[in-house]
């Protein structure tokens, strides 16, 4: 009876170490180094025993039992760190928890090598009960301390794959069920050998852990379990920021790593094992990915858009074998929204373009229609003074004048927005006097004021000082007030305005002309609309002074706007900051 459960116990070590040297194939994968130690160690505590039954005395007895300890000492820790490994919770597995559990079994090993103060075994006798050579011991106190050690070590892993059992669905589940009956049933074999249920007090574990090794064996080969542990690549996932989502060969969910569960929130341990169709449903061009598959899409989380690229991965053994997919989400926002700027930009630069084609269309036509008019009232102004007729060479001179003057401050003002754009004009900021400057251009334009008998009311503070561009803000004054006088009805009133207060310094030319409709106010400061109409006069413009004013006024660090109402006058409004106190 001994010699045959010998050879038994002989067949289950080469078992074990079978299985043991097969798991090193997947040694980078989690878990499977902690498998291949279980292994092993259990070949160690069989191999021990099977010549533990083939002793003949006492001390060849003793001898095999310190062998057997030695697998036996570790295996419970190697228990729960596989546990740990396999079921996803490998981050507890920290110096803090490891060093105790070894160290135990360290101790363990130590006082029944050693019987230190007889502290493992109180006696150790041959049992005269049986009819071979059978050791029979009284045990001491750390042998009830491993033994409570051991059993707590296999409750806790047990606890973890049931815990996994019930969170997961599919194949997952399966693998779960495995690991936890390859589990019990030598936990149930241990406690019947520990209440002295078996035959002869022989340990049945050795002989129980056979059945274990078919289980894993029949997981290896059927479910491919080292391949998932734990449930694919816990520390590649740990490394990566990207999200990565694997799916097994049925196209069910395996796992998931922490960015994926941030980027999918619907994930959950509950939905391992379950098909792609459910685990994407809010992203439909994945519910039928294949191999390859490339895209990108944007996730809207809490009102926040994301941008990720897709990426699908075929995952295969080292034969080729197609064992699932990764499915990658890279994090693309950054690039996105530096791609949406240039797009602007691009978008941009052509709406600038074809409005500055636009605008050089309209100057050049305008420019042609001025120099058109001025040689041919010029030639009839020759033809009337050949006549001696004074009275028509006068008006049609007043009419070269006025047309001189227009074309003068169009390309005046055409010079200076050219400048702006190509950035020719430099920033000079000064501290101004506001009032001298108001009457300088106000002074300029007496003559032209005058000709429609216009009163130009002046309101600002004589201490009253900004700081900015001497001659940008003359242009900006200059085109209002010019506005102002051509858009006026003879004997009517302009005003010019400024004042200080909250941080900001506002001034303000209005008067009581023709004015604007909504849509009109609108054109004023765009560069791409262009809005051309008479004076009171009859006198032409294109609007470009406006917009050169707004871009000087920006570079100011200021705003510009207009209110106005049809037939009743407009009003100019410029807010600078007031940066001198």
């Amino acid at each position: 009876m001994t010699h045959s459960y010998s050879i038994l116990l002989f067949s289950i070590t080469i078992i074990n170490l079978a299985l043991a040297i097969y798991a090193l194939r997947y040694f980078r994968s989690p878990g499977a180094l902690a498998y291949t130690f279980v292994m092993t160690f259990l070949s160690i505590y069989s191999f021990g025993y099977a010549f533990e039954l083939q002793a003949t005395n006492l001390q060849q007895i003793i001898f095999w039992l310190h062998v057997e300890y030695i697998g036996i000492s570790f295996l419970p820790p190697l228990f729960i760190i596989l546990a740990l490994h396999y079921t996803g919770m490998s981050h507890l597995l920290k110096p803090w928890l490891v060093i105790p559990l070894l160290l135990i079994a360290f101790i363990t090993l130590l006082l029944e090598l050693t019987n230190y103060g007889n502290l493992f075994y109180h006696e150790l006798r041959l049992n005269p009960d049986v009819s071979f050579v059978l050791a029979d011991f009284v045990k001491g106190r750390w042998y009830w301390v491993h033994q409570v050690f051991a059993n707590l070590m296999l409750l806790l892993s047990s606890l973890l794959y049931l815990m996994m059992f019930r969170e997961t669905t599919g194949r997952s589940r399966t693998r779960a069920l495995i690991m936890l009956l390859a589990l019990d049933i030598p936990w149930g074999f241990y406690v019947i050998y520990l209440i002295g249920g078996s035959p002869f007090n022989i340990d049945l574990c050795p002989f129980s852990f056979s059945v274990a090794g078919i289980l894993t064996a029949f997981g290896i080969f059927r479910y491919h379990l080292l391949e998932y542990v734990p449930l694919a690549l816990e520390h590649v996932f740990k490394s990566m920021t990207a999200g990565i989502v694997i799916i097994d060969e049925n196209k069910c969910l395996v796992s998931y790593n922490q960015p994926a569960a941030e980027i999918l929130p619907d994930l959950s341990p509950g939905m391992k094992g379950k098909p792609v169709y459910t685990v994407f449903s809010a992203l439909p061009c994945l519910t039928g990915f294949t191999d390859g598959f490339e895209s990108d899409i944007e996730i809207s989380q809490q009102g926040k858009i994301r941008y990720f690229h897709l990426q699908v991965v075929a995952v295969k053994t080292e034969r080729n074998k197609l064992t699932g997919w990764a499915v990658i989400f890279t994090n693309i926002s950054e690039r996105k929204v530096k791609e949406f700027e240039l797009l602007d930009i691009e978008r941009n630069l052509k709406d600038m373009n074809a409005s500055k084609d636009k605008i050089f269309a309209i100057i050049a036509h305008d420019l042609r229609n001025a120099f058109h008019l001025i040689i041919n009232m010029s030639d009839m102004v020759i033809e009337n003074l050949q006549k001696d007729d004074i009275v028509a060479a006068k008006r049609k001179s007043k009419i070269i004048y006025d047309t001189s003057v227009t074309t003068y401050t169009l390309l005046q003002n055409l010079l200076d927005w050219a400048l702006m754009q190509l950035k020719g004009v430099l920033f000079k900021p000064a501290d101004l006097i506001l009032h001298d400057l108001i009457h300088t251009e106000v002074k300029n334009l007496t003559s032209q004021a005058g000709q429609k008998d216009l009163a130009i009311r002046i309101t600002v503070d004589k201490p009253l000082i900004i700081r900015g561009d001497e001659e940008m803000l003359k242009t900006v004054l200059r085109n209002l007030l010019s506005n102002a006088i051509k858009f006026s009805h003879p004997g009517g009133t302009i005003g010019i305005s400024a004042t200080a207060r909250e941080g900001k310094v506002t001034i303000e030319v209005s008067d009581n002309g023709i004015g604007m409709t909504e849509e009109e106010q609108q054109k004023l400061f765009k560069i791409e609309s262009y809005l051309s109409k008479k004076g009171t006069a009859s006198e032409i413009g294109t609007g470009l002074g406006l917009k050169l004013c707004k871009e000087i006024i920006r570079m100011h660090g200021g705003e510009i706007w207009v209110t106005s109402e049809t037939g009743m006058g407009s009003k100019f409004t410029i807010a600078l900051p007031n940066t001198v106190q």
